[in-house]
């Protein structure tokens, strides 16, 4: 590749993780401080980029240069960026911010839609339920971040209240507004139900009530999933579906074990979110290994059984199979 084509790539890549609303011309001759002329020049090639004008767009935008060099043969290297969730200082509000600030992104565009991979309850639904997300968040904070201040004492619904009423109310509504195409599998639930009956088990709920009400809020929650995609659309619970409404597609594969990757489609770019750490995702805009992944799950898609609009007897079927799995674990407490 030429160093011309290069620096096309360079802009197509800022081009891609821009909102619609922004022009490139204007965010490259803002933050190098040029004329909106002599941007459009580095644009079209007609002047090449200095290195110290390349660092200042590849920081500003958050590009790593290592994907415009060649790696070793027999090889292949994918760029990725993210931000781990501090392990030193207990965040969940910067948590939850980060995941109003990601939502309002994909929102900025035109075109968007999630196609999801499931391992667990795709994230962003338990937002619907305060409570539940409380327990979430407070057993990833306990378990999987180890936060001092969680290790000891009982999980309470009180102390987290106003924030998930708050935060995790934006999220929710957030959510809805953004199609998406879910796979599930009978195990999507198990992880959820482990985790409450171990804090039954280990004495970490504040009280029995507490303890039932985080599984009735996931009972709620499996039944609002269904009614949704009854009606091939997402709403809010206690409503009505109404015209307008982002669409909602679920299929349902007993053989494909999901590991939570997500494909979001932004007009006509494409990005991978990976989950690692539990808690934590990478994404990437690389276009090979966005293809790879977006043929991958095409082909799981073609090989699952749609439950959407149609399929009512294998929607049935498997909702019910998921509400006995709470019911059994409810039959302890």
């Amino acid at each position: 590749m030429t160093s011309a084509e290069l620096q096309a790539t360079f802009f197509k890549k800022i081009k891609e993780s821009l909102a619609p609303q922004h022009a490139l011309v204007n965010k490259v001759a803002e933050h190098l401080n040029i004329s909106n002329d002599s941007a459009y020049r580095r644009i079209r090639g007609e002047k090449a980029l200095t290195f110290d004008e390349i660092g200042i767009l590849a920081a500003e935008f958050k590009i790593s240069l290592d994907q415009f060099f060649t790696v070793d043969k027999g090889t292949e290297a994918f760029l990725f960026a993210g931000k781990f969730v501090s392990r030193e200082k207990a965040d969940i509000k910067g948590f939850l911010e980060g995941l109003v600030a990601q939502l309002q992104y994909f929102n900025s565009f035109k075109e968007k839609q999630m196609i999801y991979l499931n391992k667990d309850i795709p994230i962003f639904h338990h937002f619907t339920f305060p409570e539940l997300a409380s327990f979430k968040c407070y057993f990833w904070s306990r378990f999987n971040l180890n936060y001092p201040e969680y290790n000891k004492g009982q999980f309470s619904i009180a102390d987290f209240s106003e924030l998930f009423n708050h935060i995790g109310k934006q999220i929710a509504d957030l959510d809805l507004q953004i199609p998406s195409i879910e796979v599930w599998n009978m195990d999507c639930i198990n992880l959820t139900i482990h985790q409450i009956d171990y804090c039954r088990e280990s004495n970490i709920f504040a009280s029995r009530d507490e303890n039932m009400l985080v599984y009735e809020c996931l009972e709620k929650l499996i039944d609002h999933i269904e009614m949704e995609i009854e009606a091939g659309v997402k709403f809010p619970y206690g409503q009505s579906p109404k015209p307008g409404d982002a669409g909602y597609k679920v299929f349902i594969n007993e053989f494909v074990f999901g590991d939570n990757t997500v494909i979001i489609q932004l007009d006509n770019a494409r990005i991978v979110s990976l989950n690692h750490n539990v808690i934590n995702y990478i994404m990437t805009r690389d276009e090979k290994f966005v293809e790879y992944t977006y043929e991958t799950v095409q082909k799981v898609l073609k090989k699952s059984a749609l439950i959407s609009d149609a399929g009512e007897k294998e929607r049935t079927l498997f909702f019910e199979k998921l509400r006995n799995k709470i019911r059994l674990s409810k039959l302890n407490v």
